[in-house]
């Protein structure tokens, strides 16, 4: 079909309105645009759009229904696959599908469908990462090294960021005989202990994020829970700020506690670097506390609720080694396990993958290559390691959301959401 000028014009000009519209997030109207220009002028190009849209859709919750967005997306792509001739496009398509079929783990699928790939589309590099983490999923190690090494031979755009993921044993088995100078972190330590305990909630922030989201978490926690230790790490906070945040504790009558108040001027870290390198800190102060004290660790963001009693929910899965919030979505190497909400029993895997956790981490800050997700990406490295040198007996306590009424506890994501 071939566009005349003027209608091209058209064509352009509704594209940019739909592009507008779901920067907005006003996903329907931004589908319904794209839809049209197809309608109108037979363009496949929007095919992506619409599969993204669809995608987004799911994300937010606009469709709920995980069995509808699987034909809803199977329909667009094959109908993209067999109208368009083998173009760049059908190769786009390719990889959205094999995306989609990672995403249901339908792994048998992923695999006929990689296979029959000729060599040329195997090669292209979004179809690479999603065959990296096929191979992760499915716990084929070996190969999934081979494949992340030829994605790092590339270099390119965002890909950059796996020179920061490792998984092959070499590196594993150096990096825990590392040997690091101690963190130069001045630190200062509050402690009020009323009552006997039997496990340690724990949490991080700073002065912003304890006024605005800490107090609520040790609210909400005093309100339900019963035979624990909180433990806090403030960082980077002046004088006045330290003497708020211990008087607003006195004030809640909080009886079991210990503050560690830390100053990190002296890593001379930026901002960003300051933030991703707390985000992965507070990890470090589990080791610690599971090492000195010998009990179960539950480790918080800020921004949580707890709704039940986590005493509860510690002796409920005193069975496993430890509990990790591992996403059904969105499973990528920086974001399958989420940072937010772990729990440690002192099993020697729980200190195994503490103490790789430190070493990267400690690696990172030494090569000064602290970045933003670090600690997601030192989770799952810790995860495979665990998985390729024990045998480990992990608990995902993902259904704690704020869509489940029965859960412990849930993330708020800085207030948006309750139950």
């Amino acid at each position: 079909m071939t566009i005349k000028d003027e209608d091209y014009q058209k064509l352009i000009n509704i594209a940019k309105t739909a592009e507008n519209y779901l920067k907005k997030r006003d996903y329907l109207t931004a589908y319904r645009l794209y839809k049209l220009i197809y309608r109108n002028y037979n363009e496949l190009r929007v095919i992506p759009n619409l599969i993204d849209i669809t995608f987004l859709s799911i994300k937010k919750g606009l469709i709920k229904n995980r069995n509808l967005k699987f034909k809803l997306m199977t329909n667009l792509i094959n109908f993209g696959i067999t109208k368009d001739n083998n173009t760049k496009l059908t190769h786009e398509l390719i990889y959205h599908k094999l995306k989609l079929l990672r995403d249901f783990k339908y792994y048998d699928d992923f695999k006929k469908l990689y296979n029959s790939c000729t060599q040329e589309i195997r090669e292209i590099l979004y179809i690479q990462f999603e065959n990296l983490h096929f191979l992760l999923e499915t716990e084929k190690y070996d190969a999934a090294e081979d494949q992340l090494k030829k994605i790092k031979l590339v270099k390119k755009g965002n890909y950059k960021a796996l020179d920061d993921f490792n998984i092959d044993n070499n590196f594993f088995k150096k990096l825990v005989n590392l040997e690091f100078s101690q963190i130069k972190i001045d630190r200062t330590i509050f402690k009020n202990i009323k009552y006997k305990y039997k496990y340690i909630i724990a949490t991080s922030g700073n002065y912003n994020i304890f006024q605005s989201e800490i107090l609520k978490l040790l609210e909400s926690i005093k309100k339900v829970c019963s035979r624990e230790l909180i433990v806090i790490l403030i960082h980077d906070v002046n004088n006045f700020e330290k003497d708020k945040i211990i008087q607003t504790i006195k004030n809640i009558n909080l009886e079991n506690y210990i503050i560690y108040f830390e100053d990190s001027q002296k890593l001379e870290l930026n901002d960003v670097e300051t933030k991703s390198f707390y985000t992965a800190k507070r990890y470090l102060m589990v080791e610690e506390l599971i090492k000195e004290y010998q009990i179960p660790v539950f480790l918080t963001d800020a921004d949580t609720v707890v709704v039940k009693d986590i005493h509860e929910f510690v002796n409920l899965n005193m069975q496993y080694d430890l509990s990790l919030h591992i996403k059904e979505e969105q499973r990528y190497f920086q974001t399958i396990i989420a940072a937010g909400h772990s729990l440690f029993y002192p099993s020697e895997v729980s200190y195994k993958f503490l103490n790789f956790y430190k070493h990267y981490i400690l690696n990172q800050l030494t090569n000064k290559k602290i970045r933003w997700h670090i600690d997601q990406i030192a989770m799952y490295m810790s995860y495979i390691y665990i998985k390729r040198s024990e045998n480990p007996n992990i608990h995902n306590n993902i259904d704690n959301n704020h869509k489940n009424s029965n859960c412990y506890f849930y993330h708020t994501f800085h207030n948006k959401y309750s139950l």
